[in-house]
């Protein structure tokens, strides 16, 4: 099951990176729906862990995802968008299903080359728009057919005359994530200080271009804490961006109902102030008013689904930039407890001392303060994983710290290279 798990998985990454590529140059081939094959592959693994060893759990969530439909159908959202919903989270299921097997190739040196090369070929795609090599690339802004609906090719955004460079990719946003995703599990493995810099420098470029901010503050941020910090810091960082996620859109909703002038200026900060003076305040407001607090909209209502199946609430459904507004506006404030438990669960009480995963987490939680970190299927494969990776250090001895201020490269040893090793003996 491992081999095939590992495939597929790598599938799915390049897939997300080559995106607009694979789409533009499918559907003139006549096959637009080729794109979908990796998801069917995933979905073709859930099938067979799930029969090969059933658990309670497996259960438990097929139950409140059914809860969880039924609140869709409530509120007007068809079974069609909610299905579309469930096909677009499936990559996150996916990998948090991933065998201990499975996860244990990954730190093997066959994959870290795999992934080098994919973070290459996406850095590249980016710069290659940007030095002007290719210029447009001509996915972007095209268009095709699959099943009769009009489907996105490539996004052609602008961020005043400054276009945003998606690369190879779907779209600029996702891009940005996906190379700070790679980088981020990259660097830490490499002990070549060359090396690393120099991949952080075209990543940091690469990134720029795409115009994604939080992404470039997220990868200087998590990858500062990993060199120069200890593991009992990079878990207090990790602690600290959940809190972040929590409390900033919080925040900003109380404090818009308390101060009626703006807060900042333009410029720079002027994508963070529209979040923070519209759209977090806006969201909670239009929730509370047609009172899907508590349950939410109901998976399909918000997001990307809705472009596809359009519904009308009186607020805007398409995206909240925030992985808290986004949980509520699904699941309503009790899918959110109960995300926040789980996720409380492997903050707290996870013993693994992988800090790949850690330094993996906390970038993912610092992107999800203002990004819809659930809508990228990047984000969604290596969030399964990081969560499966530091739940299976759950339970067992409580953490303790080793000396020392910094560990070296030697220590950093995965979580499941010592699971197999003890497994073995």
């Amino acid at each position: 099951m491992g081999p095939l798990w590992i495939l597929t998985f790598f599938l799915g990454v390049t897939s997300d990176v080559m995106s607009g590529a694979i789409r533009y140059y499918t559907s003139l081939a006549g096959v637009p729906q080729a794109i979908y094959l990796p998801k069917v592959m995933m979905a073709l693994c859930i099938t067979l862990i799930v029969l090969r060893r059933p658990k309670a759990s497996h259960v438990f969530v097929l139950l409140f995802f059914a809860m969880q439909i039924c609140v869709s159908l409530f509120n007007g959202v068809t079974l069609n968008a909610a299905i579309f919903w469930a096909w677009m989270m499936l990559p996150m299921f996916f990998t948090m299903l991933a065998p201990p097997e499975a996860l244990a190739i990954l730190e093997r040196p066959g994959a870290r080359m795999t992934v080098a090369v994919i973070a290459i070929v996406c850095m590249a795609g980016v710069l290659v728009n940007y030095f002007g090599y290719i210029n447009p690339l001509p996915w972007v802004g095209a268009n095709t057919m699959v099943d009769g609906t009009a489907v996105h090719v490539t996004n052609s955004n602008y961020v005043g005359e400054a276009p945003r460079l998606p690369g190879f990719g779907r779209d600029s946003a996702a891009t940005g994530l996906m190379i700070g995703l790679l980088t981020t599990w990259l660097l830490p493995r490499f002990r070549s200080l060359s090396l690393v810099s120099m991949m952080l420098a075209v990543a940091g470029l690469s990134i720029w271009a795409t115009t994604n901010k939080t992404s470039l503050v997220a990868l200087v941020i998590v990858l500062g804490i990993d060199r120069f910090c200890r593991l009992e810091t990079i878990r207090k960082g990790v602690i600290w961006a959940a809190a972040a996620a929590l409390l900033v859109p919080l925040a900003a909703f109380v404090i818009s109902a308390a101060i009626n002038d703006s807060m900042f200026d333009g410029g720079a900060l002027s994508s963070f102030q529209d979040r923070f003076e519209r759209t977090w305040p806006l969201l909670l407001q239009g929730m509370l008013r047609e009172n899907l607090i508590w349950f939410g909209i109901g998976p399909g209502g918000f997001g990307a689904a809705t472009d596809y199946y359009r519904t009308n609430f009186g607020f805007n459904i398409g995206y909240a930039d925030n992985i808290t507004l986004y949980a509520i506006a699904n699941f309503g404030v009790i899918g959110l407890v109960i995300f926040a438990t789980l996720l409380s669960r492997i903050l707290f009480s996870s013993a693994s001392r992988d800090r790949v995963a850690w330094t993996m987490m906390m970038f993912l939680l610092i992107s999800g303060v203002t990004t819809d970190i659930f809508e990228s299927l990047g984000c969604l494969l290596f969030f399964g994983v990081t969560a499966k990776t530091l739940w299976l250090g759950v339970g067992v001895q409580r953490f303790r710290m080793r000396p020392g201020f910094v560990l070296s490269v030697r220590h950093r040893r995965s979580t499941f290279r010592s699971y197999r090793h003890e497994k073995m003996n």
